[in-house]
This record gives structure tokens, C-alpha cells and sequence, in this order.
């Protein structure tokens, strides 16, 4: 989404002020006012409207996309703009010095600001960590088309927000690519193919040319996502060893590529971009046996997103339950009762993406098999049958047991401790 930038209202704060790359930002929203945007709830069934029952299936897909943000996300989104915001106080274009920096080598940018910001977000897989951070950021336009942008004499867009997957093979290079296309696809440029075209130079080079390239775009925040495939994930095998052993014990995760590492740190220490990692559990920990790394990446907080610990846990009964029942077209009604969300937590251990899967389908069985309502029994067929290779991954996140966790990869370190939050 781009947006042209023409009349420009002047922030309260004396540091904020007239700094266009600030106003693009657009004023501070109230946590309120950012709970009421994250919403997405998909249209709910009309019963004054006819529908077949082929169409509810395609009704149904839509429940996918619904997302209720948690007190966390809205701490989340709320974090994104105020670094997006502090990540632009000493990157005035107005100021020259700015344009210095951008023009000299990476490393004498250095010392033009003490700030270092970098947050994480942890989750397991299903959290909802990605589509939080991704309603996050869609509260800002990606893209600000500057009509008059001091120091250049054309034009100019700023990069506000660029999301993008750490790569599966952990490599810098693979790092750069996604970067510069992610880069294309925001801003219409082809950075990828100049990057690329002719003799490559070394991924570290790749990755400082990607970063001097985009510096007049002035990126606000950089999401990078999946952090931990950066890692090497021990074998299955491993883990089930590990799992035999001292209760809690990991095994051993190691970087894939050391420059792809050394590079996210040239964003905080030289760049001064704004950084958000995001990741399950076990690319964290990992990270976090490095305390230099872990400082950098914690200076504007870290986040955890959890599943539902139990059918009671208050926002799974309070918010996600309730609203999730309304998503039933066929004409008899399931009643939203005790026993049907304590089913719906037994079946997606209180993870929100296997929650919503369940229940879509348990719908849409009812609908194949013709019946009047969604009954207990869809949801029990689908446990064993549609969910079933995902049963063993349920059942060892309902036993809390460490031992159980360790076997599957994505799940390493979503073990509470006696306080109940993550390790």
C-alpha cells in the first residue's frame, strides 16, 4: 500500500518535529483505539440469506482470517510503532548529517545514535505470532510516496515496514535475496537483479550492498520472520535421545551461517534500523545463549505469545470461544457451552490456528454428511481422522511434559515454568 505524503501536521515533541519521516507515521495511537484496528472478524452468517451448502464451505474459509488480538498483540503492535517512530528521531533527511551517513561506509555510522532498537516475539507454531505482527504493521502504509523529500530532487519513497522469512537454509545469501525481493515488491524497483547480475560477490558484501541501496528509502522497521531457521535443528532422532534424558534438557542448536547473524547485528549497531525477530521458542533460546546478541535484540522489550494453558484460560473462554461459535450457518445451533469448549481445547491443545481448524472441519463435515447442525461428534471425528497426525503434537502440549515436547523441533522450549509463562 503506497501513500503520497503532501500536507504535514506537526508532531507534540520537540525531537518528532518537522521530520517528515515521523509524519508519515501518522500520530500515536491509544491502545484502545490499536485493539479496535487489529480486530478482523469475516462477515457472519445471515440466516435471512439462502445459502447452499456448497457456498458455506467457501463461508467457511473465511474463518481462517479472523483475528482477535490478545493483550500481547496489542503490546506488540504498540512496540512496532513506537520503534518504527524512535528509529526515525536521528534520521532526519533534513538534517545533512543524515545524508553523510548514508553516504559514507557502514562502519562510520557508528556513533550518530545510542540507540539500539530490537524486539522479539516467541511463539510455538499456531500462535498467531506472524498475523499479529502482520495486522501490526498494516496499521501504516508500507510505503510514503514524498512529493519533496529534502536532500533529493525528485520524488522519493520511504520504506516504512518490510516483513520478510528468515530463509530455510539459514544462509546470508538466501537472506539477501528475500530482502531484495521483498524490496521489489514494496517499493516497484528490481534491486534484486542488479544485485545479482554478473559476479557475485560474498553474501556479507551482497547483504551491505542490499543495505546501502535501500538507505535513501529510509526502512522504519525490518520484521524478520521464522528467526529460527537460521539454526540447525538437531535430527529427530537427537531430540528423541535428548528427550530421555534430565527432564528439560535441549539439545543443542547451532548457527547455520555465521554471517547471516553478523549482518542482523550491523542493522542494530551501525544502520541503527529498528529490528523485530520473530520465532518459535527454540531459535530464541538459541539466541539467548548469546548475551551480546540477546541485548541487542531486547532493547524495545520481548513478547510471548502462548496457546491456552487450559478450556478456562480467560481469553480463550472470554473472547476466542464465544466469537468462534457465531461462525455456524447450518440452522440447528451448537450451543457455545462448557462442554463444547472444553472438546475445542481438547482438540487444539488452546493453539488459535488448530482451534480455528477444527472447527472448519467439523463444519464442513456437517455439511457433507447433510445434517441440520454441528454436532460433538464432527469434532470428534476430526480429532482421529482429518487432525489425526497432529494428535501426538496435541497430546504432548496437553502433558506439559518436557520429555514429550522435545521430540518435535518447533515445540523445544514452549515448557512452562512453575509461574506458568515460557522458558
Amino acid at each position: 500500500m503506497k501513500t503520497v505524503l503532501r500536507e504535514i501536521d506537526s508532531p507534540i515533541l520537540a525531537s518528532h518535529r518537522d521530520n517528515v519521516l515521523i509524519t508519515a507515521c501518522g500520530k500515536p495511537l491509544e491502545l484502545v483505539e490499536i485493539g479496535k484496528r487489529l480486530i478482523y472478524l469475516p462477515p457472519q452468517p445471515d440466516q435471512s440469506i439462502d445459502v447452499s451448502r456448497g457456498e458455506m464451505k467457501h463461508l467457511l474459509a473465511d474463518v481462517q482470517r479472523m483475528h482477535i488480538p490478545t493483550a500481547t498483540g496489542i503490546e506488540i503492535a504498540e512496540t512496532i510503532g513506537d520503534m518504527l517512530v524512535q528509529g526515525y528521531v536521528h534520521r532526519n533527511p533534513k538534517d545533512p548529517s543524515t545524508w553523510r551517513r548514508i553516504y559514507s561506509t557502514i562502519g562510520a555510522q557508528a556513533g550518530f545514535s545510542p540507540i539500539q532498537l530490537g524486539a522479539t516475539v516467541t511463539g510455538i507454531s499456531g500462535a498467531g505470532k506472524s498475523t499479529a505482527i502482520e495486522r501490526a504493521l498494516n496499521l501504516y502504509p508500507q510505503v510514503v510516496v514524498h512529493e519533496h523529500l529534502p536532500g533529493l530532487a525528485r520524488p522519493s519513497p520511504q520504506l516504512v515496514w518490510l516483513k520478510v522469512d528468515a530463509p530455510a537454509s539459514g544462509k546470508i545469501i538466501d537472506l539477501v535475496d528475500n530482502l531484495s525481493r521483498a524490496t521489489d515488491a514494496a517499493l516497484g524497483s528490481a534491486h534484486t537483479a542488479n544485485l545479482f547480475t554478473g559476479r557475485r560477490p560474498s553474501g556479507s558484501a551482497l547483504a551491505h550492498r542490499w543495505l546501502q541501496t535501500i538507505s535513501c528509502n529510509f526502512l522504519g522497521i525490518l520484521v524478520l520472520d521464522e528467526l529460527q531457521n537460521l539454526f540447525k535443528i538437531a535430527t529427530k532422532a537427537e531430540r528423541t535421545v535428548a528427550s530421555r534424558r534430565q527432564s528439560g534438557q535441549r539439545p543443542d542448536l547451532r548457527i547455520a551461517d555465521d554471517e547471516a547473524l553478523k549482518f542482523l547485528l550491523t542493522l542494530n549497531n551501525f544502520a541503527k534500523i529498528p529490528t523485530l525477530y520473530c520465532s518459535t521458542p527454540d531459535g530464541m533460546a538459541a539466541l539467548n545463549t548469546r548475551m551480546s546478541t540477546a541485548q541487542r535484540m531486547l532493547t524495545a522489550g520481548s513478547y510471548t505469545l502462548p496457546q491456552a494453558r487450559s478450556a478456562d484460560d480467560d481469553f480463550f473462554r472470554k473472547r476466542f470461544f464465544p466469537v468462534i461459535c457465531q461462525y455456524q450457518w447450518l440452522p440447528d445451533k451448537l450451543p457455545a457451552s462448557d462442554e463444547l469448549r472444553r472438546l475445542l481445547f481438547d482438540v487444539s491443545a488452546g493453539v488459535p490456528r488448530m482451534a480455528v481448524t477444527a472447527w472448519i472441519l467439523a463444519s464442513r463435515r456437517a455439511i457433507r454428511r447433510n445434517a441440520s447442525g454441528l454436532s460433538f461428534e464432527d469434532f470428534q471425528h476430526v480429532r482421529m481422522h482429518e487432525m489425526g497426525p497432529l494428535r501426538p503434537a496435541v497430546e504432548a502440549l496437553l502433558s506439559d511434559d518436557p520429555r514429550r515436547l522435545q521430540v518435535y523441533e518447533d515445540l523445544m522450549g514452549a515448557i512452562r515454568t512453575p509461574q506458568g509463562s515460557f522458558e
